[in-house]
């Protein structure tokens, strides 16, 4: 069983990566994190930083570490001017694979925790006051912004990830990203609180043309512990791991290295039954697409 759950992890993409630097603790490094997917024999990983682009960071990464591929990616945020095309379009032109609508900073997350930020993390500095960020007017339309954006990242070929939006948000953002033919859009950590959605709106967003993330975070971090494996098989079951990925969204003090804790998930899904090769296609497959490394 362990080599099965290892085979899993070479040549495999963790889509979700959070390291330092960054404005939470972060106990593992970009340089960490490159020499763990070495060292397990994956792919590549994207760069995760909810308050700054991290594109730049892989490219100086990619030259110390040639045999892996880490991936550029930026979140919209307050931090990076919200739902700005103009950032957007810089990033998209410096290489950026995969763009997140906001995490913290939406307006859906500050309405859920009461907060603007992590509650489990806690930052190392106060952040200015703002508005929840939302692709929204005040006519439950998307904003002009908004549909420049998927525009671009349509244009571009790039991932749209749907980061902290509501459910109402995510419907749009999936209904424009069809109407301006972008193939590429995950809906973020579906197994995760404030985006959790049971089998029926899974399977309604996987119809409207969304891939879906299951995180490994839930089952293996104390600060953000919901569920177990046992409890995610048979959502990988029903879906047969079509227009799904498997990532970390590890980083966490309390967690593992985002390696381990994808193995130790995928080796507690492999002893509850569920097929080898959806996992497969959720960790190497589905992923490599996204992200533009074939």
């Amino acid at each position: 069983m362990r080599q099965r759950d290892l085979e899993l992890l070479r040549g495999a993409v963790d889509m979700h990566a959070h390291s330092g630097p960054s404005l939470f603790p972060r106990p593992i490094t970009d340089y960490d994190l490159g020499r763990y997917a070495l060292d397990y024999g994956m792919r590549g990983f994207v760069l995760k930083d909810h308050d700054s682009a991290t594109f730049h960071r892989a490219a100086y990464l990619k030259r110390s570490m040639p045999a892996v591929d880490p991936i550029g990616a930026i979140v919209l945020n307050r931090s990076v001017g919200g739902i700005n095309p103009y950032v957007v379009e810089a990033a998209l032109h410096y290489g950026t694979k995969v763009v997140w609508m906001p995490t913290n900073h939406s307006k859906h997350h500050n309405d859920y925790y009461g907060t603007p930020d992590y509650p489990q993390l806690g930052r190392r500095q106060r952040q200015l006051p703002g508005a929840g960020v939302t692709v929204l007017d005040k006519n439950g339309r998307l904003t002009g912004d908004a549909r420049t954006v998927i525009r671009l990242v349509a244009d571009a070929g790039a991932c749209l990830g749907t980061g902290h939006l509501s459910l109402e948000e995510t419907r749009l953002v999936i209904a424009e990203a069809n109407r301006v033919g972008l193939e590429k859009l995950l809906v973020t950590h579906v197994n995760l609180s404030l985006t959790k959605y049971d089998l029926d709106v899974q399977r309604e967003l996987v119809s409207a043309g969304a891939y879906l993330e299951i995180v490994a975070v839930t089952c293996v971090s104390a600060m953000f512990r919901e569920q177990t494996p046992a409890e995610l098989a048979p959502i990988i079951d029903a879906h047969a791991g079509e227009r799904l990925i498997f990532s970390s969204d590890l980083g966490q003090a309390s967690g593992p290295p985002h390696p381990e804790g994808m193995r130790i998930v995928l080796r507690a899904l492999l002893e509850e039954g569920v097929d080898y090769g959806a996992l497969e296609m959720m960790t190497k497959e589905n992923p490599a697409f996204l992200t533009g490394l074939g």
